[in-house]
Protein backbone atom coordinates (compact mmCIF):
# COMPACT_ATOMS: atom_id res chain seq x y z
CA UNK A 1 0.00 0.00 0.00
CA UNK A 2 1.36 3.44 -0.86
CA UNK A 3 2.05 6.03 1.81
CA UNK A 4 -0.84 8.21 0.54
CA UNK A 5 -3.29 5.30 0.61
CA UNK A 6 -2.11 4.42 4.12
CA UNK A 7 -2.69 7.99 5.33
CA UNK A 8 -6.15 8.13 3.72
CA UNK A 9 -7.05 4.75 5.23
CA UNK A 10 -5.92 5.96 8.67
CA UNK A 11 -7.94 9.18 8.38
CA UNK A 12 -11.04 7.24 7.32
CA UNK A 13 -10.68 4.94 10.32
CA UNK A 14 -10.31 7.97 12.61
CA UNK A 15 -13.41 9.63 11.14
CA UNK A 16 -15.43 6.44 11.50
CA UNK A 17 -14.45 6.12 15.17
CA UNK A 18 -15.09 9.82 15.96
CA UNK A 19 -18.47 10.08 14.22
CA UNK A 20 -20.53 8.32 16.96
CA UNK A 21 -19.15 10.70 19.59
CA UNK A 22 -19.99 13.75 17.50
CA UNK A 23 -23.48 12.54 16.66
CA UNK A 24 -24.42 11.70 20.28
CA UNK A 25 -27.84 13.36 20.68
CA UNK A 26 -27.83 13.34 24.51
CA UNK A 27 -28.09 16.68 26.18
CA UNK A 28 -24.88 17.22 28.16
CA UNK A 29 -26.71 19.12 30.91
CA UNK A 30 -28.66 16.05 32.03
CA UNK A 31 -27.57 15.16 35.56
CA UNK A 32 -27.52 16.36 39.14
CA UNK A 33 -25.95 19.71 40.00
CA UNK A 34 -25.15 21.47 43.30
CA UNK A 35 -24.72 25.23 43.53
CA UNK A 36 -21.57 26.65 45.12
CA UNK A 37 -23.27 28.53 47.97
CA UNK A 38 -19.99 30.19 48.98
CA UNK A 39 -20.17 32.24 45.76
CA UNK A 40 -23.83 33.30 46.03
CA UNK A 41 -24.12 37.09 46.22
CA UNK A 42 -27.65 37.30 47.65
CA UNK A 43 -28.61 38.17 51.21
CA UNK A 44 -29.74 35.21 53.32
CA UNK A 45 -28.28 32.78 50.79
CA UNK A 46 -29.56 29.21 51.02
CA UNK A 47 -27.54 26.46 52.71
CA UNK A 48 -27.83 24.28 49.60
CA UNK A 49 -29.48 24.12 46.19
CA UNK A 50 -29.65 20.95 44.09
CA UNK A 51 -30.88 20.90 40.50
CA UNK A 52 -31.71 17.69 38.62
CA UNK A 53 -32.31 17.68 34.88
CA UNK A 54 -33.59 14.39 33.47
CA UNK A 55 -34.88 13.24 30.08
CA UNK A 56 -38.44 11.91 30.09
CA UNK A 57 -40.66 10.46 27.35
CA UNK A 58 -41.74 12.34 24.26
CA UNK A 59 -38.69 14.57 23.88
CA UNK A 60 -39.36 16.25 27.21
CA UNK A 61 -37.19 17.01 30.22
CA UNK A 62 -37.99 17.29 33.90
CA UNK A 63 -36.19 19.83 36.06
CA UNK A 64 -36.40 19.66 39.84
CA UNK A 65 -34.88 22.12 42.26
CA UNK A 66 -34.47 21.41 45.98
CA UNK A 67 -33.47 24.27 48.26
CA UNK A 68 -32.50 24.29 51.92
CA UNK A 69 -32.91 27.91 53.02
CA UNK A 70 -30.56 29.72 55.41
CA UNK A 71 -33.00 28.97 58.27
CA UNK A 72 -33.25 25.25 57.38
CA UNK A 73 -36.66 25.42 55.66
CA UNK A 74 -36.92 23.16 52.60
CA UNK A 75 -38.43 24.03 49.22
CA UNK A 76 -39.03 21.85 46.16
CA UNK A 77 -40.00 23.02 42.68
CA UNK A 78 -40.35 21.20 39.38
CA UNK A 79 -41.41 21.46 35.79
CA UNK A 80 -41.68 19.03 32.90
CA UNK A 81 -41.10 20.82 29.62
CA UNK A 82 -40.38 20.41 25.95
CA UNK A 83 -37.27 22.48 25.04
CA UNK A 84 -38.99 24.22 22.13
CA UNK A 85 -39.96 27.48 23.82
CA UNK A 86 -43.55 26.52 24.63
CA UNK A 87 -44.85 27.35 28.10
CA UNK A 88 -45.01 24.69 30.79
CA UNK A 89 -46.37 24.88 34.35
CA UNK A 90 -43.93 25.08 37.25
CA UNK A 91 -45.15 23.75 40.59
CA UNK A 92 -43.97 24.00 44.16
CA UNK A 93 -42.01 27.21 43.74
CA UNK A 94 -42.64 30.73 44.98
CA UNK A 95 -40.59 32.10 42.07
CA UNK A 96 -42.40 30.68 39.02
CA UNK A 97 -45.71 29.24 38.01
CA UNK A 98 -44.87 29.15 34.30
CA UNK A 99 -41.62 28.55 32.41
CA UNK A 100 -40.45 28.46 28.81
CA UNK A 101 -37.25 26.59 27.96
CA UNK A 102 -35.07 26.14 24.91
CA UNK A 103 -31.89 24.17 24.39
CA UNK A 104 -30.05 25.75 21.47
CA UNK A 105 -27.24 23.23 21.92
CA UNK A 106 -26.38 20.20 24.05
CA UNK A 107 -24.45 22.57 26.36
CA UNK A 108 -26.96 25.42 26.85
CA UNK A 109 -30.38 25.75 28.47
CA UNK A 110 -32.28 29.06 28.33
CA UNK A 111 -35.21 29.52 30.69
CA UNK A 112 -37.73 32.34 30.91
CA UNK A 113 -39.90 32.32 34.01
CA UNK A 114 -43.15 34.01 34.93
CA UNK A 115 -45.21 34.34 38.10
CA UNK A 116 -48.87 35.36 38.34
CA UNK A 117 -48.91 36.70 34.79
CA UNK A 118 -45.70 38.76 35.13
CA UNK A 119 -42.15 38.11 33.94
CA UNK A 120 -39.87 36.83 36.71
CA UNK A 121 -36.39 36.45 35.22
CA UNK A 122 -34.34 34.81 32.50
CA UNK A 123 -31.70 32.17 33.22
CA UNK A 124 -29.03 30.83 30.91
CA UNK A 125 -27.25 27.64 31.95
CA UNK A 126 -24.05 26.85 30.06
CA UNK A 127 -21.75 23.87 30.49
CA UNK A 128 -18.06 24.47 31.13
CA UNK A 129 -15.52 23.03 28.71
CA UNK A 130 -14.58 20.26 31.16
CA UNK A 131 -18.26 19.20 31.53
CA UNK A 132 -18.04 19.30 35.34
CA UNK A 133 -19.40 22.78 35.97
CA UNK A 134 -22.51 24.69 35.02
CA UNK A 135 -22.48 28.47 34.84
CA UNK A 136 -25.89 30.06 35.38
CA UNK A 137 -26.49 33.67 34.40
CA UNK A 138 -29.67 35.13 35.90
CA UNK A 139 -31.08 38.36 34.45
CA UNK A 140 -33.81 40.11 36.42
CA UNK A 141 -35.12 43.67 36.75
CA UNK A 142 -35.61 46.01 39.69
CA UNK A 143 -39.13 47.41 40.21
CA UNK A 144 -37.94 50.50 38.30
CA UNK A 145 -36.96 48.35 35.32
CA UNK A 146 -33.19 48.40 35.72
CA UNK A 147 -31.64 45.10 34.61
CA UNK A 148 -29.51 43.18 37.10
CA UNK A 149 -27.30 40.19 36.30
CA UNK A 150 -26.09 37.51 38.73
CA UNK A 151 -23.84 34.55 37.96
CA UNK A 152 -24.08 31.27 39.90
CA UNK A 153 -21.70 28.32 39.72
CA UNK A 154 -22.80 24.68 39.87
CA UNK A 155 -20.84 21.43 40.15
CA UNK A 156 -21.96 18.11 38.69
CA UNK A 157 -22.59 15.58 41.44
CA UNK A 158 -23.99 12.81 39.17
Amino acid sequence: MSRTASIISGLLMLLISVRPALSDPRNLLVGTWSVDVSKLTMTDAPKSVTLVLAEVDGGKYKMTVDIVDHDGARRHGESTFKPDGTSAPAVGTADYDLVSMTMPSRRILVMGGGFKGHPANTRVFSLSDDGKHLIETVVSHTPEGTPHTRVDFWTRTR
